[in-house]
């Protein structure tokens, strides 16, 4: 009797402790954890044909402006990204090839649950960006918005941000290019929620850059923002709409550099919640 008394006791005891196992590893899986972020960053200041005629100048600060990006990302508000997760592309490594090699290969390794990020500063012009290759006299040659798309298009990742400094940067809003009967049906904007893009200019607009600053006002406003100046209710997060009014203030009120000078007014557009968390700070 005494036998079998401790044999229920034993496998009373280990039944509830496999049980409660198995309760606190499913209640773990059904608690939504933040996922991966995985980006990839472009600075094009220096150009293969700059100096040619008719062909794109240097820039002075783009580089500079992909690394203050880099940087951020690496810190607790950027996310603590590891650096085997971003691809980091200066100048001669930004070709064409490389930049959507880089964001197929990057891209591919996210899931439902990550974040990815495609990041670009240099030159820009109606529906493309201009890689380190550009060749004016080829339009082959551009990285046309809708590349950057298709590479959207193609990632599993719910939470897709866009961010770009560079010269007429706000038609990406706009299919404008002859590829476009060549796409899909389907938008980049008809997916599910979670697509921000954050442009520096209007279509019309230049980017400009500051030497006080030493970076494109764009890329340093964004940075700050993100790093908790845009926090307007210091709730110690940054919101999509924290980021963009914080760039609308500070883009908007730029002095004029003659009389040519259109301003530069941030372009938001994609199908996101206003209110969905960008960057998290630290609690004081």
């Amino acid at each position: 009797m005494k036998n079998l008394v401790s044999t229920i006791l034993f496998f009373g005891v280990a039944g509830s402790i496999f049980f409660g196992y198995r309760w606190l590893r499913n209640s773990g899986e059904d608690v939504k954890t933040e996922g991966q972020t995985y980006a990839v960053i472009v600075g094009v200041s220096d150009y293969l044909r700059a100096g040619r005629p008719n062909q794109v100048n240097n820039l002075r600060y783009c580089d500079d402006d992909a690394h203050l990006f880099y940087s951020f990302l690496k810190t607790p508000a950027g996310g603590s990204v590891p650096e085997a997760n971003i691809a980091l592309l200066i100048d001669n490594k930004a070709s064409k090839a490389n930049i959507l090699e880089q964001l197929e290969k990057t891209f591919a390794k996210s899931g439902p649950d990550d974040r990815v990020i495609f990041y670009f500063a240099g030159h820009g012009s109606t529906g493309y960006f201009a890689a380190y290759d550009i060749d004016l006299s080829d339009p082959k040659t551009n990285l046309l918005h809708q590349d950057i798309k298709e590479a959207f298009r193609k990632c599993r990742a719910k939470t897709r941000l866009c961010f770009a400094d560079a010269c007429k940067s706000g038609s990406m809003k706009n299919d404008v290019t002859k590829q476009k009967k060549e796409l899909p049906k389907k938008s980049l904007e008809d997916l599910e929620s979670g697509l921000v893009v954050l442009m520096a200019t209007r279509s019309y607009q230049n980017a400009g850059e500051n030497v006080d600053i030493v970076h494109g006002y764009f890329t340093k406003f964004l940075v700050e923002g993100l790093e908790g100046k845009a926090d307007k209710n210091a709730d110690q997060r940054v919101t999509v709409k924290e980021t963009y009014d914080y760039l609308f203030r500070n883009l908007t009120t730029l002095p004029k550099q003659g009389p040519d000078d259109k301003g530069q007014t941030p372009v938001i557009f994609g199908k996101y919640d206003p209110d969905m968390t960008i960057a998290h700070l630290k609690s004081a």
